[in-house]
């Protein structure tokens, strides 16, 4: 369904039936939504504006960053680090302040992509081995060897978090240093260029997702700092979400179809040498798609649609693929692979002995944790009644 027809459909479920008001089948909803939101959507379009970061800011971020490559190149990665040698990649910028999403007086996250490269399994030796490289950074940091001539405070290597990092402040400027040994580029580096692509094909996508990265900001406080994180998701599932939404009603286009290669199996050679701040996403065919696709609907009217969307979202038996704009049935995918893997004879047995398995299985913390997830609310087996 074309993007301006779902979402004629979907503001005709917000007239004010309280008035006993009659839907005119000849007016246009979306219209008459976005005069309603006019004002408001100048103020999310405004918050934007007034509060994104500076080319000044970028620039004093990145002067750090370049900084902290240029020792680490010359310096401390020229012998090893207990018994491995290790060779820098990149070090690069991620998250907000890597994209358009970069906002005035956010931190600045950054990654420091090694080779050898790990595969995931490997977790317990990429801890060991990322607290290894941490700790010399650390340790050369507060000897004053490293960002010699730089205003330090509060510096502390966090190593039993689940991604160790350094944080702390430089100059000012809160940052946040974490390592990668990936074997192609890192997720995290590929997320803000994904950021900057999907602005190139509808501004609206950064400027709605920037506030409603405020919105849910402005529910925290000191007091309900642990609640909120329950409650809310961090900055970058809010991000998703926003393109998921986007996705839904066809105004941000799945960009893994329409050019595999670009994103599949990135190299550091590739996206340094064919990256323009966009993730290398040709201005024309951005521009084509824009033009073909691009509906009139106001900042307003899309904030009001995102909130009816994930209002009514059961996250419970749904799950978003995001990059394919997909949604799926939590429980469908191993169904799928039997009807996909199986000759066509044998497909109805197959799906027949997919049982669920015998409650009675279960440990009990595998229970307590199907029932907190409202997935089994029958009476406890007598096994746990003890």
């Amino acid at each position: 369904m074309p993007a301006k027809s779902a979402i004629e459909r979907r503001l005709k479920r917000f007239e004010d039936f309280e008035n006993d008001y009659s839907p005119n089948p000849n007016e246009n909803y979306t219209k008459k939504w976005d005069a309603k939101l006019e004002e408001f959507s100048n103020d999310i379009e405004k918050y934007y504006d007034e509060n994104r970061q500076t080319d000044e800011e970028k620039e004093q971020k990145l002067k750090i960053l370049r900084e902290i490559e240029d020792y680490l190149v010359n310096q401390l990665f020229v012998n090893p680090i207990n018994d491995v040698n290790y060779e820098v990649r990149a070090v690069v910028p991620f998250g907000s302040s890597a994209s358009a999403l970069g906002m005035r007086g956010g931190d600045l996250d950054m990654i420091i992509c090694v080779h050898p490269p790990m595969g995931k399994k490997q977790k317990g030796e990429i801890k060991r081995r990322t607290n290894d490289i941490l700790r010399e950074i650390f340790n050369r940091i507060q000897s004053g060897k490293m960002l010699n001539g730089r205003k330090k405070k509060d510096m502390e290597h966090i190593k039993e978090a689940r991604v160790p990092i350094i944080t702390g402040f430089i100059d000012g400027v809160e940052i946040d240093i974490s390592i990668s040994m990936t074997f192609l580029v890192s997720e995290q580096y590929l997320a803000a260029k994904m950021i900057d692509a999907y602005e190139k094909y509808d501004r609206r996508f950064i400027l709605l997702a920037a506030f409603v990265k405020k919105w849910m900001k402005s529910k925290k406080t000191d007091e309900n700092e642990d609640y909120y994180k329950t409650v809310f998701p961090n900055s970058c599932c809010t991000v998703l979400l926003v393109v998921f939404f986007m996705k839904q009603y066809k105004l941000l286009p799945n960009l893994g179809t329409r050019d595999p290669g670009m994103i599949d199996n990135v190299s550091w050679v590739k996206a340094r040498n064919g990256e323009n701040g966009s993730f290398g996403i040709p201005n024309q065919s951005a521009k084509y798609w824009r033009e073909s696709n691009y509906c009139e609907v106001s900042l307003g009217t899309l904030f009001l649609l995102f909130l009816e969307y994930y209002a009514y979202f059961d996250f419970k038996t749904n799950k978003i693929i995001v990059e394919k704009g997909q949604l799926r049935w939590k429980s469908e995918r191993d169904a799928m692979k039997i009807v996909i893997n199986n000759e066509g004879d044998k497909i109805e047995e197959e799906l027949m002995e997919d049982v669920l398995p015998d409650v009675c299985s279960y440990s009990k913390s595998e229970m307590r944790k199907l029932r907190k997830q409202g997935l089994h609310f029958g009476p406890k087996p007598r096994k746990f009644e003890k």
